[in-house]
């Protein structure tokens, strides 16, 4: 069918989609039917002047104004079929390809980003990964062409380089001996944290490393919400 209506009884939440070819049907329909109330029955005419003899004015032009708003309602019907839908359809299909070949992991790039929360820290190969997924739809060649999903990825972009940039400033190497599969790994603020560096307790230090640790965890939190709302999006138009 072109129009599905349906309800999960589990939510109570109703929706509603519809195939593209729906508007096709209805705006031939549309026009169609304008046409025909425009031209009328062969004996309208013949019926109308008959009872403008006996002294009954039929007044025909509504007949007009029905089929003008047929015509055009019909018109506008394929015009937004042929010029939104179908342009966007043939957007998403570019967006499929472009995102089946960057072939990304969206799994580790969370991954990422509940252990800068968690543990406030990260290993050197989970960064790459999610640096991978941040900056890889911002070249030209490998931008989304479908608008929203553009302007997710862009909320997503934006988030996501404001916490590495913070990432870069305030996380070092710890330990500082080279690990040996080469995944070094990084920690915010060592020489500020009881727990890594900070051998003696100093309340200054202290107070600076949870002011740090606030500023972390609200730009992990709104990239992951531009994630979310980015990958979310993707589901909606069915890439993911």
């Amino acid at each position: 069918m072109a129009i599905d209506i349906s309800h999960d009884p589990s939510t109570g939440r109703w929706s509603f989609s519809y195939k593209r070819h729906v508007f096709i049907a209805l705006g031939l329909v549309l026009v169609t039917s304008g046409l025909a109330t425009l031209s009328g029955p062969w004996w309208q005419a013949i019926l109308v002047a008959v009872l403008g003899n006996v002294g009954i004015v039929v007044n025909d032009k509504y007949q007009w104004i029905l089929a003008l708003a047929q015509i055009v309602s019909g018109l506008g019907l394929l015009a937004y079929k042929h010029f939104i839908l179908d342009r966007e359809a043939a957007q998403v299909a570019a967006d499929r390809r472009t995102l089946d070949a960057a072939d990304l992991d969206f799994g580790r790039a969370r991954y990422y980003l509940s252990n800068l929360v968690d543990d406030h820290s990260y290993r050197s190969s989970l960064n790459s990964e999610f640096m991978n997924v941040l900056t890889r739809f911002s070249a030209p060649e490998h931008r989304f062409q479908y608008s929203a999903m553009a302007s997710a990825y862009e909320a997503f972009a934006e988030a996501g380089m404001q916490l590495q940039k913070f990432v870069a400033g305030n996380f070092f190497v710890f330990p500082n001996s080279p690990p040996a599969d080469g995944d070094y790994r990084y920690c915010l603020a060592p020489h500020l944290n009881m727990d890594r560096e900070l051998l003696i307790y100093d309340a200054a230090k202290v107070a600076e490393y949870d002011q740090l640790k606030v500023r972390l965890h609200e730009l992990v939190s709104q990239t992951e919400r531009c994630l979310a709302a980015w990958i979310a999006k993707m589901k909606e138009v069915g890439l993911v």
